[in-house]
């Protein structure tokens, strides 16, 4: 029996008839089991999600650009350690602004240091990851939004990444 059809049969029932015929149902595990299902297996799937290891421990660099170094695109050097970053938001050849926080499964949540006057501000960077990944290779599809995962950060980027683990060090 599917449920999409028991309301335009309910329909036609008279109220003590739709009553009895839910608590039918009901003892008969029809009703019961169908909907303990559907919430378990939902606070499953949303713990999966909230569990995943978007990316795994190590450094990466994502850029505007798919190729290193390009003036004029943005790049984002980040470690990541259990799902914690650091890391720094920069255009080549100008200043870098620090950023530590999370890695979150559909997004990046860091609070951002303004590398001039020193504030702190909150900000959120979307992630698209494929569902078909799991933990362990979850790297090659993890990008940020509007980015290209670069393979290789180069010794400027790790340089920058450097000066940020230390600043937040102390």
């Amino acid at each position: 029996m599917t449920f999409f059809n028991l309301n335009s049969i309910a329909f036609h029932l008279s109220k003590r008839s739709i009553k009895k015929s839910f608590f039918a149902i009901a003892t008969l595990g029809f009703l019961v089991p169908t909907v303990s299902s559907f919430q378990i297996s939902d606070a499953v799937a949303s713990s999966n999600r909230a569990n995943r290891i978007v990316l795994e421990d190590g450094t990466y660099l994502f850029g505007q650009s798919p190729q290193p170094n390009q003036v004029g695109s943005a790049y984002a050097v980040l470690s990541v350690r259990d799902n914690q970053t650091i890391g720094a938001f920069y255009y080549p050849h100008s200043s870098f602004d620090c950023f530590s926080g999370q890695v979150l499964p559909d997004r990046l949540a860091v609070s951002i240091v303004d590398s001039y006057d020193q504030t702190t501000y909150p900000y959120e960077m979307a992630l698209s990851v494929s569902d078909s990944l799991v933990a362990g290779s979850a790297a090659p599809g993890y990008t940020l939004e509007g980015m290209y995962q670069i393979s290789e950060p180069r010794a400027q980027d790790l340089d920058i990444l450097s000066i940020c683990e230390s600043d937040f060090a102390q």
